[in-house]
C-alpha cells in the first residue's frame, strides 16, 4: 500500500501518516482555509479534518513556513530543515550569485556572494521582499582592465523612502571602500523656505522654486527640505553614481542630486554633485 505523508496543523503540530483512501472517505466537502498572518494560503492539496484533527501534507506545510521537509521511509523519519543557499540575485552573465537562507517569515538572511573565484559572506544584510533582491553589476570601474563586482542592496523602502547601499569587490574578492553618498550630499547641499519660495544651494550654485509651484501646502512643508530619504546607486558607462532626491513632503520631490565616484588612493571618492530640477518646478 502506498502511504502519503501528512502533518497535523493543530495547536501543537504533530505528524501522522494516513492512506489516501481513508482521507478521502473521512474528508468534508468544503476544504479548511489556511490563514498566514491574515492572508489565505492556497495549497495543491486541501487541509482535511479527521477525527477532530486538522491535517496537511508534510512537504506543503513545510514550504509555507520556509522549511525543507523530507521523509525517509526506511527509518520512518521526518526531517525539517531551513532552506539554505537559495539564489536571490545573479549577474547578467550568470557568473556571480547572491544566495541566502530562507526563514520562517519568508525573508532571506546570511547572504553570500559567490563567484567562480571567491565566496564571501555579506554580514548585516537581509532581504525582506524578493522584489528588492540585490542587484549585481560587473564592470571595470577603476580602469585596471578587470571587472569589479558591484552589489547594490536595498536597505529600506516605504512611502517616500527608498534606501540602498553599495558594495564593490575586486575580481579576486577584496572589498573596495566607497565613500558614503549621504555624507557627501550633506556636505554640499543646503535648503530653506523663504518669502520667494524654496531656496536650494548646492556648493556655489543657487536655485529658487516659487511657492506657487509647490503642491504641498505651506503648513505641511516643515522647517526645511530634506535629502537622503531616497538613495539610489547605479553604474553608468563604467562609472559608479549615486542619486538622492530633494524632498519637501512624503509625497513631493522637486529634483535629483547626482554625484559620480572616481577611484583614487585605493577607494571610490565622491565628486562634486549636480542638481537636476524636475521640469514642473522650473519657472
Amino acid at each position: 500500500m502506498t502511504f502519503k505523508k501528512w502533518m497535523i496543523a493543530a495547536s501543537a503540530a504533530a505528524v501522522v501518516l494516513l492512506s489516501g483512501t481513508s482521507i478521502m472517505a473521512l474528508a468534508k466537502a468544503n476544504p479548511i482555509k489556511i490563514m498566514l498572518n491574515g492572508t489565505e494560503l492556497v495549497t495543491a492539496k486541501a487541509a482535511q479534518k479527521v477525527d477532530g484533527i486538522v491535517m496537511l501534507p508534510l512537504k506543503e506545510l513545510g514550504q509555507l513556513f520556509g522549511k525543507k521537509v523530507s521523509y525517509d521511509e526506511k527509518s520512518d523519519t521526518v526531517s525539517v530543515d531551513n532552506i539554505s543557499g537559495v539564489t536571490i540575485g545573479e549577474s547578467e552573465d550568470k557568473t556571480v550569485h547572491i544566495t541566502g537562507n530562507e526563514t520562517e517569515t519568508g525573508t532571506f538572511d546570511q547572504l553570500q556572494i559567490q563567484t567562480p573565484v571567491f565566496s564571501r559572506s555579506i554580514p548585516g544584510y537581509n532581504v525582506t521582499n524578493p522584489s528588492y533582491a540585490p542587484f549585481i553589476i560587473t564592470q571595470d570601474l577603476d580602469g585596471d582592465g578587470k571587472k569589479e563586482i558591484v552589489i547594490i542592496l536595498t536597505t529600506g523602502y516605504g512611502t517616500g523612502v527608498y534606501q540602498s547601499n553599495v558594495l564593490v569587490y575586486t575580481a579576486e574578492g577584496d572589498l573596495i571602500p566607497v565613500e558614503d553618498a549621504n555624507t557627501a550630499f550633506l556636505k554640499q547641499f543646503s535648503g530653506s523656505y523663504t518669502a520667494k519660495g524654496l531656496e536650494i544651494t548646492l556648493q556655489t550654485n543657487h536655485y529658487t522654486i516659487p511657492s506657487k509651484l509647490l503642491m504641498t501646502e505651506k503648513e505641511y512643508l516643515g522647517d526645511k527640505p530634506g535629502i537622503g530619504g531616497i538613495m539610489r546607486y547605479t553604474v553608468e558607462d563604467g562609472v559608479l553614481t549615486a542619486t538622492t532626491a530633494v524632498q519637501v513632503s512624503p509625497a513631493e520631490f522637486v529634483g535629483d542630486i547626482n554625484l559620480k565616484y572616481s577611484f583614487k588612493n585605493g577607494l571610490f571618492q565622491a565628486e562634486n554633485a549636480t542638481f537636476d530640477l524636475y521640469p514642473e518646478y522650473r519657472s
